[in-house]
């Protein structure tokens, strides 16, 4: 089944349906401190930008490119320059949103320049919060999100669109970014 005619990101490879999460967060633990795992419905990146704007600080993005289907890059985390004001970041996210929501070929990280905040939108549809829990959480249950679990359908595939191909093309030359190969944890 298609969204918008565009096939889906996450999907059940026999049914290739695309997955829905319903609005549901969980507490992590990690080696540091905790973290926030969050499967919204619907709208990830205007969700991800409300998290990053509570920070009101400078930001960084990093995309990570995991699988480059048009043969001109290498995989890799390619980081903006910055900092970046919080508008800048707004129109970069806003303008490939379709892109970031509906292809599993990349990550996007936002991070705050200065403080512990860091969110990371990964290829099955799930933000990564670090930083002021307390704050993220309250922001996500005023939007109707209830502490649950979280999990992806096993088996799934990751779809890398050939719509998106110019949008992979737009977004590499959008800034001037900062090429760094992949590591271990940017490829599960």
């Amino acid at each position: 089944m298609s969204v918008d005619g565009v096939r889906p990101k996450l999907a059940d490879p026999f049914t290739e349906e695309p997955v829905r999460y319903s609005n549901v967060y969980c507490i992590e633990p990690t080696t540091a401190a905790p973290r926030l795992v969050i499967g919204p419905a619907e709208n990830h990146v205007e969700l991800l930008l409300s998290l990053a704007q509570l920070w009101r600080e400078q930001l960084g993005v990093l995309y990570v490119l995991l699988v480059p289907r048009l043969g001109k890059r290498e995989p890799g985390r390619y980081q903006s320059p910055g900092p970046l004001d919080f508008e800048q970041v707004a129109e970069f996210c806003r303008r490939f949103h379709e892109f970031f929501e509906g292809d599993g070929r990349h990550h996007l990280w936002i991070g705050s320049a200065s403080g512990p905040g860091l969110l990371v939108y990964d290829q099955h549809d799930w933000i990564y919060a670090y930083g002021d829990l307390p704050a993220y959480m309250q922001l996500l249950k005023t939007r109707g999100f209830v502490e649950g679990e979280i999990r992806p359908p096993s088996p799934h595939a990751h779809s890398y669109n050939e719509f998106f191909d110019r949008s992979e093309d737009e977004l590499m030359t959008y800034w001037q970014w900062k090429y760094f190969p992949l590591q271990d944890q940017d490829e599960y």
